[in-house]
């Protein structure tokens, strides 16, 4: 189920949050618990029922090792769990999300032939695998308790975070369990005000520059660099404003429900280094590779080689946690070497910061053009095209692409009295929204707005204003870029 849908918005979410907070007045709160894993499951399991068989059994198998953990304290015995929860999680992780990838290498680099079938990639798995991974290992390291089924259940399978994050850690979630939730109107009305900015972000924002970025996708042999520059930057913001709409609309739900959950963007584009832009771009999972793969392979402690290794591997587990594909092996190793050079190099940087917030920003959008990219062959024409293409006047032909309910009327009315007008009114579309995003890029975050203007009457009616725009528009719903990962 999506966020941005009507189902969602008019049925799931109110029949969620009514039900919750109405178990909640039962003396038992396992009753509401019960409730809204139930819930979730259904939220869960409305896309593909199939894939709830999948997620109930890595939870199954990961509350077991759990339970073994706690019935075998030996050392010996302890590490072989962690060796067996480690290759479990990623195990399941590999066969879902790599293995299509593993044999169409093996076939080409040793002229094979083995054929299969496409493994079709359950929604979340990238995400709910690391947070039971997290917890495998914090329960190995002494970090994390043995839970109550039903808490366990809850903190994997809690909606909000469970297809697409934040990457939520146990004792961030499961010990707010244990006091009673109680309606409160100041939280539900900063949830929903969040849930309301990052709905707008993700339909009436990033659907929109999707417009032009997927009608481009299979054209970039015809584009030239004006073009090429406009498709890839409007990428960027696409993916910002669809991941990042998606992480608020997260943590607004989970505020209506009574919780917190953690940040996942902070701002990212404010960046003066990659180094620093990754302390402010999907948060939660720089925070798990950190953690969980960086400290443990020493970190910064072992000298300076070391610890430019360990940043490598991490850059490059980051790049596979996204895709089973060498864009973004390449992706996470162009980050990995940027992050080494800064290291290295601490020195090597413009004396102004907003030059070198424009150095991170051109390389982030660089970077993301291997992202979108379905291959290395497309990646590098789309390369050739940033930078040897030219100006062959195709921008005004690429921005045709951007027809809008919004501006519909308008365009009927050039086509029948100035059609010399229409390309002049679609570039005026591209730099109107382009502006939007930058100056929303370099803005407040969706939480310092509700706390400066969210609690006026002017800030209400813009919230009002947005959500019915966003609800109106949600017959031309799509998904998460998020959930391909």
């Amino acid at each position: 189920m999506l966020f941005n849908s009507v189902i969602f918005i008019t049925l799931f979410l109110p029949l969620a949050l009514l039900g919750w907070f109405m178990l909640q007045k039962l003396g038992n709160p396992a009753y509401a618990k019960a409730f809204l894993v139930g819930m979730s499951f259904w939220f869960y399991g409305y896309y593909n029922v199939y894939y709830l068989w999948i997620l109930a059994a890595s939870m199954a198998a990961n509350y077991l090792l759990s339970m073994l953990f706690e019935k075998f304290p030996g050392a010996a015995m302890q590490k072989f769990l962690l060796f067996l929860g480690t290759a479990g999680n990623l195990a399941l992780l590999f066969y879902f999300k790599y293995f299509n990838f593993f044999v169409d290498n093996c076939n080409f680099f040793l002229h094979a032939d083995i054929r299969i079938e496409k493994i079709a990639l359950p929604l979340g798995i990238s995400f709910f695998t690391f947070q039971q991974l997290s917890f495998v290992v914090d329960r190995y390291r002494k970090n994390a308790a043995h839970y109550p089924v039903l808490d366990y259940a809850f903190f994997v399978s809690f909606f909000p975070q469970l297809i697409a994050g934040p990457i939520v850690l146990h004792q961030e979630l499961i010990p707010q369990l244990r006091e009673r939730k109680r309606f409160s109107a100041e939280s539900f009305y900063e949830g929903a005000s969040l849930f309301i900015l990052g709905l707008a972000k993700k339909v009436l924002l990033a659907d929109s520059l999707a417009v032009l970025v997927s009608a481009e996708y299979y054209n970039i042999a015809m584009l030239d660099t004006p073009s090429a520059w406009a498709v890839v930057v409007w990428f960027t913001m696409e993916l910002y404003f669809d991941f990042s709409g998606y992480s608020d609309m997260a943590r607004g739900i989970g505020r209506m429900f009574g919780f917190f959950l953690p940040e996942n963007f902070n701002a990212p584009f404010r960046a003066v280094s990659v180094r620093e832009f990754w302390r402010r771009w999907h948060m939660t999972l720089t925070r798990f590779l950190t953690q969980y793969v960086y400290y443990p392979l020493g970190g910064n402690r072992k000298g300076r080689a070391r610890q430019c290794l360990n940043m490598m591997v991490v850059f490059l587990l980051s790049g596979l946690w996204h895709g089973a594909n060498w864009t973004f092996i390449l992706w996470g190793m162009m980050h990995g070497v940027a992050v080494v050079f800064e290291t290295l190099f601490p020195k090597a940087r413009f004396r102004k910061d907003w030059m070198n917030r424009l150095a991170v920003t051109i390389f982030f959008v660089l970077s993301f053009s291997i992202f979108w990219s379905d291959s290395l062959e497309m990646a590098g024409l789309l390369w050739q095209k940033l930078f040897t293409a030219g100006n062959r006047g195709m921008l005004p032909g690429v921005c045709n692409t951007l027809l809008f309910p919004e501006n519909y009327v308008i365009l009927k009315l050039l086509e029948r009295k100035a059609p010399g007008l229409l390309n002049p009114f679609f570039l005026f579309c591209f730099f109107l929204l382009t502006v939007t995003g930058v100056l929303l890029l370099r803005g407040d975050k969706a939480e310092q707005w509700i706390e400066k203007k969210g609690h006026t009457w002017r800030g209400a009616f813009v919230l009002g204003t947005l959500f019915f725009w966003s609800y109106i528009s949600l017959s031309q719903v799509s998904v998460f870029l998020y959930f391909n990962f």
